[in-house]
């Protein structure tokens, strides 16, 4: 066996790491539409902000909104 094969076998089981509190999985999926135009917005705000992905970004996203409709809801009461 060449030391190819050997770092190739080290480096199989490399990849997502595994999730012990399954309140954290993932596992649901929802499709989004864009434009070409908006989808490029989001690739650029992707880079500003420094995400390794449109999902991080739109989760980012999601949560400083849910913040700021929390804010929104505490003033109203």
């Amino acid at each position: 066996m060449s030391q190819e094969d050997i770092e190739r076998r080290k480096n199989r089981n490399v990849g997502r790491p595994k999730i012990d509190d399954k309140s954290k999985l993932r596992d649901k999926k929802v499709m989004l539409s864009f434009t070409g135009d908006e989808y490029d917005e989001l690739v650029k705000m992707q880079k500003l902000l420094n995400r390794s992905t449109l999902t991080s970004t739109i989760n980012y996203f999601i949560d400083r909104g849910r913040e700021a409709v929390e804010k929104d809801f505490s003033r109203e009461r």
